[in-house]
């Protein structure tokens, strides 16, 4: 019993140090397939029935000090938890109980790119969603 829990915790052991080396590995492929890209001009390719495309996105944050002085404590409540709740944030701002130019003021976008690889037919139509997602 022993030497079996013993086998199972050196193979779990095996097993993380290896997911780590392939984190790694992942890593570094996606920041010279991204420069590759970039390189070359273009934001997807097409290899063995996958297609890999990079997202360019952005992801917002919000000022919660400025905002703490620009709307009541009423609608603050509404919008944070211990940092702006963003869906609640928006959804506020879409029905106008915060005011456009306060959203502007407090948001801050940073850039994102993702790596979405999708399987494709053979003249590279998509025929399945993401297969894996990478940000």
């Amino acid at each position: 019993m022993k030497n079996r829990i013993t086998q199972i915790t050196k193979d779990y052991l095996s097993a993380r140090e290896a997911e780590e080396v392939a984190e790694k590995a992942l890593a570094n492929a996606e920041a010279i397939l991204k420069q590759s890209f970039a390189q070359n001009g273009v934001d997807f390719n097409i290899v063995e029935g996958k297609k890999v495309i990079l997202v360019k996105s952005q992801r917002a944050s919000y000022n919660l000090e400025t905002l703490k002085g620009l709307v009541s404590g009423a609608l603050l409540k509404k919008v944070t938890k211990t940092v702006i709740d963003g869906t609640k944030f928006k959804a506020l701002v879409a029905v106008g109980d915060i005011k456009h130019d306060v959203a502007e003021t407090v948001t801050d976008y940073t850039e994102v790119e993702a790596l979405r690889v999708y399987e494709v037919d053979e003249v590279g139509n998509e025929v399945k969603k993401a297969v894996r997602k990478v940000a």
